[in-house]
């Protein structure tokens, strides 16, 4: 079966999906995030779909819309997730959770 790019689309769709009910039903100010669920919902253009890479840049964007702040958390990172660390997501202050669909 061949995907298509709109079909990456809707997959891309669907993981951000998840993350935004995932962060909205979380009741704390900070959240991890594994690399691989990231880079499922936000894929750099240019990256193998089979193991897709971060777009930073557009997580970093959908994150602010949605009060967060994201930060990269090598700290946190075991093995070979070093090379793909996880990502801190931190409530902005004033920040109220929200789901939006």
């Amino acid at each position: 079966m061949q995907v298509t790019h709109s079909t990456a689309r809707h997959d891309a769709r669907a993981w951000r999906t998840a993350l935004d009910r995932a962060l909205s039903a979380h009741g704390g100010a900070d959240v991890l995030a594994r690399y691989p669920h990231l880079a499922n919902a936000f894929p750099a253009p240019s990256s193998p779909r089979q193991q897709p890479l971060l777009d930073y840049r557009e997580l970093k964007a959908w994150a602010t819309r949605r009060g967060w702040q994201v930060r990269p958390a090598p700290e946190r990172a075991a093995g070979e997730e070093r090379h793909h660390p996880p990502v801190r997501f931190i409530r902005r202050p004033g920040a109220t959770a929200r789901h939006s669909h």
